[in-house]
């Protein structure tokens, strides 16, 4: 493989990751916020990780600058997503200081949880810290749904079905924010990569794993969500099982890249596999998830005898 090509190659999980970073994050609705929740901790990280150089220094300014435009118009949402985007940039400064050896997942798993465990800290000293982010969020998606004409695409059963799709969503938003704020951080470290030298910060869709202990908060989140035990464990028990089954779809995925990468030779086949995949999207998100799930004890990848080549 070339150098061109094994640049842009390692160019393409990144792209992937900013991608789920617009869809997933509740914080990232506009540019402006997609620029925060990226750009504060890809500044800090080289501010805080890299030797000062001239050309590292202005771009991390230049995010910096960019995370802070639109303060004279500020709003509580400006500043939940840059408060959020400075715990996120120090657990993953943090994080990648104590434990450089570490993969990108590892590091931002880490900085997610160091991040969450400060907001729980601060919601323990400020009672109403919840229900203010809670309503900061239901009126972010009430002000998006008014600007839609529902009449236009189907009437009040569309309506009635994109409202309920938002109820959801509302009701899992701290766990939508930790899976996009798991793929921002994986922007970061490409970035970080790239401003070092590397030529594929970022390993290949195929080797994504995560530690095989984590399944117990899965457990742990189902167990919330059947046991009688109040509001407030069926709600953290949603938000467990929903992280948890991202991350698990995401590792599906993965298992499945490779094994099509092990079996078909032609890019042809290939071609068609990844085409079926996307058409009968719910039966590949179903198959996904059973196979990640079902990975934590199968391990297919760690078996000798197989290789794939990288994708």
């Amino acid at each position: 493989m070339g150098p061109l090509r094994e640049r842009w190659s390692g160019l393409w999980p990144a792209a992937g990751l900013l991608l789920l970073v617009m869809l997933l994050s509740p914080l990232s609705s506009s540019p402006l916020g997609l620029m925060a929740i990226v750009g504060v901790p890809a500044a800090v990280a080289i501010l805080t990780l890299e030797p000062p150089q001239s050309g590292s220094a202005a771009l991390a300014l230049l995010l910096l600058a960019a995370a802070g435009l639109g303060f004279r118009e500020a709003g509580p949402m400006w500043f939940m997503e840059r408060g959020w985007a400075l715990l996120l940039a120090g657990g993953f400064a943090l994080g990648t200081a104590l434990a450089p050896g570490r993969g990108v997942f590892d590091r931002s798993l880490w900085a997610v949880a160091i991040a969450g465990a400060t907001v729980a800290v601060l919601a323990v000293l400020r009672p109403g810290l919840p229900a203010d982010l809670d309503w900061w969020i239901t009126a972010q998606f009430g002000a998006a749904l008014a600007e839609y004409d529902f009449s236009a695409w189907g009437g009040r059963s569309v309506e009635a079905t994109v409202r309920t799709i938002v109820s959801v969503w509302e009701a899992v938003y701290p766990a939508m924010l930790a899976l996009a704020s798991i793929s921002a951080l994986g922007v970061v470290g490409y970035i970080l990569g790239r401003v070092r030298g590397e030529r594929r910060p970022l390993p290949p869709l195929r080797e994504f794993r995560f530690g095989d202990h984590l399944v117990w908060v899965l457990v742990l989140g189902l167990a919330l969500l059947v046991l009688p035990a109040g509001a407030w464990a069926e709600r953290a028990g949603g938000n467990m099982v929903t992280a948890m089954g991202g991350l698990y779809l995401l590792r599906g995925l993965a298992v499945l890249v490779w094994l099509g990468a092990s079996v078909l030779s032609s890019g042809w086949a290939i071609a068609v596999w990844v085409l079926a995949a996307l058409v009968l999207y719910p039966v590949t998100a179903g198959a996904a998830l059973v196979m990640g799930i079902s990975d934590t004890w199968l391990d297919l990848r760690s078996r000798p005898g197989v290789k794939a080549d990288d994708a």
